[in-house]
């Protein structure tokens, strides 16, 4: 995490550090199950752990993120969404069209690579991009508009950062006369970020202030371990052997004198992620060797789940840290990054090595995952254009709503309860 917040500081705009270094640190756990189940366990689980990590990370991490604002509203701008949403209804075109006959070739991987290289290509030019698309929006006019921003402010105009270091604010007082303030009549209030922009009447308004969170009492370290709860005490303990391996082994880019290793730190924590994730993926097989659950059930279910927990963690931190634009760029982002890069190597290097010279396929209803992929799509952009642009409590709820109700029927699927769409697992 360290890591991925330095590569952010390199005076990157939050949404395009959210679609690209945020992605690609989050999403490598799913890069390692798809090479693992391409060349380890060779079934359809690495590509299950994919298909059903995209499916949790646009509906069931902006579910958990938006119930966990509860009370706040959190505003997002519908330029970066846009942007993204067309980049990954592309990237899910292409792999419907890969995936329709169950065989990967070469040149279908490349393709897959290359739609991903064009997404960075996007990044690199989106100033550009992002000036020319606002300027066409308001040449249409907000009536035309899809935007719900746009119909209610008219114009869309850059935000600016207001406030950023300490301030001075004078004292209230009862009289109407302005008395003149003396050093201790003025409040020290800090800010941490502030941007603004005009409505319609010239007035300069907040549109997101987030203080800075105070500091834990109870802080934790492999010295100290909590004073307060049994509950975290025993945590911490069993926890304390990995906390200590990683600490040994990854570079702390947060102290000042190892700030510029954070290259370092980012490539050893994503090694790290390798490494759980073969064991992942190992004892997920066990489990649905032992139960008889077909390998595309485990990779849609707990493979995906237990794969998008760093989105989930890095989403949900950063939602409730007030950027809004960057959660959501992670999470839209991070699916390019799963289908494009984490199935396209594995497959490019698998059919490169095969002496059939293409990659099978065994399940089916693979197929139908990921046409549904753009349903979710597609519902998942209208679930904010009716709430304004904004994620909230109930956009949260509805997106679990609609998570839990794709599961339902995927596993169905999975299961042959609507017909025989996947062959049973051949046991030795």
């Amino acid at each position: 995490m360290r890591g991925l917040i330095t590569f952010c500081e390199l005076k990157l705009p939050p949404d395009v550090a959210g679609a690209t270094f945020m992605a690609i640190g989050a999403s490598s756990p799913e890069l390692f199950s798809s090479i693992i189940g391409s060349f380890v366990t060779e079934g359809d689980i690495g590509v299950g752990a994919v298909i059903g990590s995209a499916v949790f990370n646009i509906l069931g991490i902006t579910g958990v993120a938006g119930i966990a604002l509860w009370n706040e509203v959190l505003e997002i701008d519908w330029y970066p969404m846009v942007r993204d949403c067309i980049a990954y209804s592309i990237t899910v075109l292409c792999l419907v069209g890969i995936i329709y006959d169950n065989i990967v070739t070469w040149w279908e991987s490349v393709i897959l690579l290359g739609i991903f290289f064009l997404y960075i290509l996007l990044m690199y030019f989106n100033t550009s991009v992002e000036k020319s698309t606002r300027s066409l929006a308001r040449r249409i006019g907000p009536d035309s508009c899809f935007c719900r921003s746009c119909q209610d402010k008219g114009t869309e105009e850059e935000k600016e950062p207001l406030l950023k270091e300490k301030v001075f604010v004078p004292e209230l007082y009862s009289s109407p006369q302005k008395p003149a303030l003396s050093p201790a009549d003025k409040i020290s209030v800090t800010v941490s970020e502030c941007t603004g922009r005009k409505d319609p009447q010239g007035n300069e308004i907040i549109s997101e202030t987030q203080p800075k969170d105070e500091e834990d009492d109870d802080e934790t370290s492999l010295c100290s371990p909590p004073r307060h709860g049994i509950v975290r005490f025993l945590w911490w303990l069993v926890m304390w052997p990995a906390s200590l391996l990683l600490t040994i082994t990854i570079p702390n880019s947060s102290y000042p004198k190892c700030v510029k290793a954070f290259p370092l730190t980012f490539l050893v924590s994503i090694a790290w992620l390798g490494v759980l994730s073969y064991l992942a993926v190992w004892m997920v097989t066990i489990i649905g060797y032992t139960l008889s659950i077909p390998d595309s059930v485990s990779g849609l279910t707990i493979l995906a789940v237990g794969a998008s927990v760093p989105d989930l963690i890095t989403s949900v931190l950063v939602a409730k840290s007030g950027q809004g634009n960057m959660a959501i760029s992670n999470l839209v982002g991070s699916n390019n990054f799963d289908i494009s890069i984490c199935l396209g190597v594995p497959w490019l290097a698998k059919t490169l090595l095969s002496d059939e010279g293409y990659l099978r396929l065994y399940s089916t209803v693979l197929s139908f995952a990921v046409a549904v992929l753009l349903i979710t799509l597609v519902i998942f952009f209208m679930i904010f254009q009716l709430a304004g642009w904004k994620l909230n409590r109930m956009v949260g709820l509805t997106c679990l709503l609609v998570y839990a109700l794709y599961i339902i029927f995927a596993c169905l699927f999975e299961f042959n309860v609507f017909g025989y769409f996947n062959p049973p697992t051949c046991y030795p």
